[in-house]
C-alpha cells in the first residue's frame, strides 16, 4: 500500500507531478418521429471517427469500442463511471477503483507490457498525458499493430476533467452517460459550496503535504487548491505554484489551521519537534485523507472535496 501511495505521489508530481461546464440538456422533444430521431443522433457517436488527442496526434476509432484497455487508475474510473466498465480487457496494476476491476487483467504499471496487451486485442487503448512521453514508443508499437492509442490530456482543473469525461464518453458513445456524470458533479460541487459558505475572516488555512521526504505540498493551480476553494478554505501554501517542494523550516511558516496527508502521514507530521507550535498541531487539527479522491482527474473528486470539507468545518456537517 505504501508503494502505491508514493507511486501516486510521483506521478502527481512528475506530470507538474484525479472542462467545459455542464452540457445544455437537450431541449424537450416533440411527439413527431423526426424531431426524436435528431435528438438521439446528437447523443451518439458516428463512427468511424478521428480525433485529436492531447499529443495533438490524430486517432482514428473505426468502430464503438468493445473492449478498452486502459493506462491509468483515472482513466479507467471514467470508463466505469460511463457504465462502460464491462467492456475493459486491461488495467493498470495501480487501478483500485471500483473492486471489481481488480478482476480485471493487469497490462503492468508505468512500464505497461506492450505484447500482453496486443494479446487482448482492444479496440481502444486510453493512455495519459502525464505518462506519454516515457512511453512513445510503446505507443508507436501498438499502433503500428493496428491498436488506436488515444492520450487522454492531464486536466489539471474541475473544468478539465468535466473536458476529459465528455471526451471518453464520445470515444465510447456514452454521451448522455457523460451529461449526467458532469450534472451531478456540478450540483454536489454547488451543495457544498453552500454548506461552507463563510466570509473570507472565518476561513481556515489548509497545508495539504502530499510526500514528507522531501515535502511537497499542493499550491495554486491544482486540484487540491481548486476543492479548497470548493469548500470555503484557504490553501496555506497559495504563494506556491503546482506541487512543489518546501522545507520542513519554511513550512513551520505558514503556520496552518489544518493539515491534511495525502499519504497517511497524520501522526509523524503531529509528532514533528519543529512544528509543535502550529496552530494545526497544536489544536489536533491533523488528518489523513486517500490520496486518490483528491489527485485522480475523475469523478470521484466530489467524494474529495466533501471529504476535505468534512475535515476542515466538521461543524458543518
Amino acid at each position: 500500500m505504501k508503494r502505491k501511495i508514493f507511486i501516486n505521489a510521483l506521478v502527481v508530481i512528475c506530470s507538474v507531478l484525479m472542462i467545459s461546464g455542464c452540457q445544455d440538456m437537450p431541449e424537450q422533444e416533440s411527439n413527431n418521429d423526426q424531431s426524436t430521431d435528431a435528438t438521439i443522433s446528437e447523443h451518439e457517436t458516428s463512427y468511424p471517427i478521428e480525433r485529436t488527442d492531447a499529443n495533438e496526434r490524430n486517432v482514428v476509432i473505426e468502430q464503438e469500442p468493445q473492449s478498452i484497455v486502459s493506462l491509468i487508475p483515472s482513466n479507467t474510473e471514467i470508463v466505469y463511471a460511463l457504465g462502460a466498465g464491462d467492456r475493459m480487457v486491461g488495467r493498470s496494476e495501480f487501478d483500485d477503483y471500483p473492486e471489481e476491476v481488480l478482476d480485471i487483467q493487469s497490462i503492468g504499471g508505468m512500464e505497461f507490457d506492450v505484447e500482453q496487451i496486443i494479446e487482448l486485442e482492444p479496440d481502444i487503448i486510453l493512455a495519459h498525458e502525464s505518462g506519454s512521453t516515457q512511453a512513445e514508443h510503446a505507443f508507436e508499437q501498438l499502433e503500428k499493430a493496428g491498436y488506436p492509442v488515444f492520450v487522454v490530456e492531464d486536466a489539471q482543473t474541475i473544468d478539465a476533467v468535466y473536458e476529459s469525461i465528455e471526451e471518453i464518453a464520445e470515444l465510447l458513445n456514452r454521451q448522455t452517460e457523460a451529461e449526467q456524470i458532469i450534472e451531478q458533479m456540478t450540483t454536489s460541487f454547488a451543495q457544498l459550496e453552500d454548506i461552507t459558505e463563510k466570509d473570507s475572516d472565518e476561513q481556515h488555512s489548509v497545508w495539504v503535504e502530499i510526500s514528507p521526504q522531501p515535502i511537497y505540498v499542493a499550491g495554486k493551480e491544482t486540484f487540491i487548491d481548486e476543492l479548497l476553494r470548493v469548500s470555503h478554505a484557504t490553501n496555506a501554501a497559495e504563494d506556491q505554484t503546482g506541487w512543489v517542494e518546501i522545507s520542513e523550516e519554511i513550512g513551520v511558516t505558514y503556520d496552518p489551521d489544518v493539515i491534511i496527508s495525502t499519504y497517511g502521514g497524520a501522526e509523524s507530521i503531529s509528532e514533528k519537534p519543529a512544528w509543535q507550535r502550529v496552530s494545526a498541531i497544536q489544536k489536533d487539527r491533523v488528518f489523513d485523507i486517500d490520496p486518490n479522491l483528491v489527485s485522480r482527474p475523475g469523478p470521484r473528486l466530489v467524494e474529495g472535496a466533501w471529504q476535505l470539507a468534512e475535515l476542515i468545518y466538521p461543524e458543518d456537517f
